[in-house]
Parts: C-alpha cells; sequence; structure tokens
C-alpha cells in the first residue's frame, strides 16, 4: 500500500534534520573558521560592526525605559500618552537611521559572509544527503522510523534523481539565492505533492510518476 503524504513528511523531516545537525557541527567545528579566514580583517570587522549594534541596542533600551516612564507619569491621560508615544517613535526612528549608517562600510563583507554561510549548507546538505541516501540504498532513518520505503525499479541511479536531484536539489538551488524564492518553492512543491497524492491512484508524486516509483508502507523490522 502507498504510503501517505503525511509519512512521507514526517520521514523527510527527519532526514533533513539530521543531515543539517551533522553540516552544522562541521560547521562550527572548522567550517565558519574557513569561511571567515577568507575575509582579510575578519575580527576586526566584526568587532566594530558589533559595538555599532551594542551601542544601537544601548539606546533602544534607554528611549524604551524613558518612554515606560512616560506612560506611567501620563496615568489616564490618554492625550500625554499618545505623545509619548510619538515621541518614543521618532526617537527609535532616528536609531534606527542613525544604525542604518554607521553599519554600511559593514555591508558588503557581512553580508558576502552571510551568502557564504548560506552556500556552505546548501552544498553541504546536497552533497551529504546524497551520500546518506545512496549509502543507506534509500532505507534511511526517517524511512526507517516511518515504516515506508521505495519501491520500483530501485537502483543508485534512480534513487539519486528520485531523493536527491527532483527532491531536493531545485529548491536548495533557488534558497541559496533567494530564501524568500526558496520558501516559495518548497511551498508550491509541497502543494503539487498533495494535490497529486490526493487524486492519483496511486498516491504518485510527481518524482514518482517521473521514475515510475513508489514510497510504499512497509512492516515493523524493514
Amino acid at each position: 500500500m502507498s504510503a501517505g503524504f503525511l509519512k512521507r513528511a514526517l520521514s523527510s523531516l527527519v532526514d533533513l534534520a539530521l543531515v543539517f545537525a551533522v553540516v552544522t557541527a562541521v560547521f562550527f567545528i572548522g567550517g565558519r573558521t574557513l569561511l571567515q579566514n577568507r575575509i582579510e580583517n575578519y575580527d576586526v570587522i566584526d568587532a566594530e560592526y558589533q559595538e555599532v549594534r551594542t551601542a544601537r541596542d544601548e539606546d533602544l533600551a534607554v528611549i524604551y525605559a524613558d518612554y515606560q516612564a512616560a506612560l506611567e507619569l501620563a496615568g489616564d491621560d490618554e492625550t500625554a500618552k499618545t505623545a509619548a508615544a510619538t515621541e518614543y517613535a521618532v526617537a527609535q526612528a532616528l536609531i534606527d537611521a542613525q544604525f542604518s549608517a554607521d553599519i554600511a562600510p559593514f555591508n558588503d563583507v557581512l553580508t558576502g559572509y552571510y551568502m557564504t554561510i548560506i552556500y556552505f549548507y546548501s552544498i553541504g546538505i546536497l552533497i551529504l544527503m546524497g551520500i546518506y541516501t545512496l549509502a543507506t540504498g534509500s532505507k534511511t532513518l526517517g524511512r526507517r522510523l516511518m515504516q515506508i520505503q521505495l519501491s520500483g525499479p530501485v537502483n543508485p541511479l534512480s534513487i539519486f534523481f528520485h531523493d536527491i536531484i527532483l527532491k531536493y536539489f531545485f529548491t536548495i538551488i533557488v534558497f541559496s539565492v533567494s530564501p524568500f524564492a526558496g520558501a516559495i518553492l518548497l511551498a508550491l512543491s509541497l502543494l503539487i505533492d498533495v494535490i497529486l497524492m490526493s487524486f492519483t491512484k496511486r498516491r504518485a508524486t510527481f518524482r514518482d510518476l517521473m521514475l515510475k516509483m513508489q514510497v510504499v508502507k512497509t512492516g515493523y523490522g524493514y
């Protein structure tokens, strides 16, 4: 019997969480240092940036405390409350504007650094997921926990296309370029899967139909 959407989604979530945890561990063990070393004087730049952020946060805390004090003094006077809120909003806007100006010199460097982190995770997840899926013969931890398996012409090539290329590759690549566009593509992919699984006899997704495969339920001890 074909597996339902929920079982398939949960199995994918388990596998992604496992792979993401490993990539994160690699990042903190050595990847972060490697990426930071690619930027000249990264430590100095980051320290200066953090000082600017700290100063901004302290200024925001001061005006918020003043705002709370003004509200207490206003009591039931709605006019005074409105004036306090307006003054707080103006002060906050000024601080935010100053912060934007202060961090402008850091934007290019730090934006580039954060983009390399996104690329690191994107490439790392794709590579590790490919190794993990092929090494287990598609019998991943997530599928074992959900008691489901691939059925049909199962071989390394079909597994690679079904579980990596058509399932993760395009979404992760788009996400690495634009997280917003990647989120939209992911939502669209899930919607298409739900629709196809609801209206096909075999509860098949697009990749199932393309590769003439199924994800079916299996018994315990799998």
